[in-house]
């Protein structure tokens, strides 16, 4: 559990990032990068469990593969870069983009957040160009830079608003809880029978409680009565999700992945008004989802249904990824649930790195969720979890 590609994962899934909007982030460094190089190709790429996201390039085109098909798969494993000859090189000279696209050289940059852990890559790569003098490689590595400086950004942005919200929650939980109390100390003032008989100095001071609850109960009032009309929000409504747009953006960025393998992704939701924070909720439900796309047959399916629960004092996120694959026996299933990772191949020979499931597992912990599986051999598999929700 304690690798470079959990540590990555887990670091992707805390950025929260909407890989469909990043393009205007990245896309005029990504053709600077090109122009530097003066190569055809430049991308900025995300990687996670299983899918390498191309967010920004050259072509202009948002794409995706599987990360074991990606050169910037072995970019994320160096240290400061990963320069290849694609054309005379064993493991490359055969593939589409040397045979059929031309391409020759490749010249990668991990991008890593803190200098720790590299979440992706910014990569050029060229069909004319054989190799790149220092200068060139100097402005890349600037380039680079300067894309983990905005992702770096992000990250206090996201840490920001989730300050703001909380900070928000505070206020409105503490005015209601002083709310009552006071409100029963100014209603038992107002209903005693004091006198000008009694103690002046005693009757002085029940009326400077009594002026002092009510001045109190004002402010409480004007706090929620802020925050109820308010129409400039203190956070970002793009940090909530209601049920059809999280079901939208599910099927927006895995459904050309099912697509490629001829499975059908089918969706299902209760409508719902209801908005609840999207904290963790695309990186956990897209991991079940890929993970039911690798793992079932062309021709299958793959089943996504969402829904909203009542309880007494809260609510929460049912989640059901199921489908028609190979499915799991026992053994595999506890392995799964004692955190340990399962190491197999796709059933198109994708390359398992044994981490989805169980990453899915410990963010669902960290949510307060839970986590089941019904599974069997050669008959499919559905995953549920049930997520308290955040509004």
């Amino acid at each position: 559990m304690n690798t470079q590609d959990y540590k990555r994962a887990k670091a992707l899934a805390k950025l929260d990032l909407d890989y469909h909007e990043l393009k205007s982030d990245f896309q005029a460094l990504s053709i600077l990068a090109a122009k530097v190089a003066g190569t055809e190709l430049s991308e900025v790429n995300f990687i996670d469990n299983y899918t390498q996201w191309t967010v920004a390039g050259s072509s202009g085109i948002f794409n995706q593969k599987p990360r074991e098909q990606a050169i910037c798969n072995f970019t994320i494993e160096e240290a400061d870069h990963f320069k290849i000859r694609l054309d005379l090189d064993e493991n490359f000279k055969e593939t589409d983009y040397v045979k059929i696209d031309g391409y020759k050289l490749y010249y990668g940059i991990p991008l890593k957040l803190n200098d720790e852990i590299a979440i992706g890559s910014l990569c050029v790569a060229g069909k004319a160009v054989e190799d790149l003098s220092e200068s060139q490689v100097e402005q890349l590595h600037l380039i680079a830079k300067q894309i983990e400086k905005q992702i770096l950004l992000k990250q206090d942005l996201l840490i920001t608003k989730k300050e703001a919200l909380e900070e928000r929650k505070l206020k409105r939980r503490l005015a209601h809880d002083v709310r009552s109390p006071i409100s029963g100390i100014a209603q038992l003032i107002d209903h005693s029978n004091y006198t000008k008989d009694d103690s002046e100095e005693l009757l002085k001071v029940v009326n400077l409680i009594s002026a002092s609850s009510k001045s109190i109960l004002q402010l409480v009032e004007d706090i929620l009565i802020e925050e109820t009309n308010s129409h400039t929000p203190t956070y970002d409504p793009g940090s909530f999700f209601t049920l059809e747009r999280l079901t939208q953006k599910l099927v927006d960025l895995y459904n050309p992945q099912a697509q490629a393998k001829n499975i059908e992704l089918q969706f299902d939701y209760s409508p719902s008004k209801l908005k609840f924070s999207r904290n963790y909720l695309l990186p956990m439900i897209g991991n079940l989802i890929s993970n039911s796309i690798k793992f079932t047959e062309p021709e299958g399916q793959v089943f996504l249904k969402l829904a909203i629960q009542n309880n007494a004092n809260f609510k929460t996120l049912n989640v059901e990824v199921s489908d028609t694959g190979i499915g799991m026996d026992a053994k595999q299933i506890d392995d799964l649930f004692n955190k340990q990772a399962i190491h197999r191949e796709g059933t198109s020979g994708e390359q398992g790195y044994g981490m989805g499931l169980v990453f899915v597992k410990q963010l669902c912990e960290e949510l307060e969720g839970t986590l089941t599986i019904e599974s069997r051999l050669h008959e499919g598999t559905s995953i549920k979890l049930n997520i308290p929700l955040e509004q």
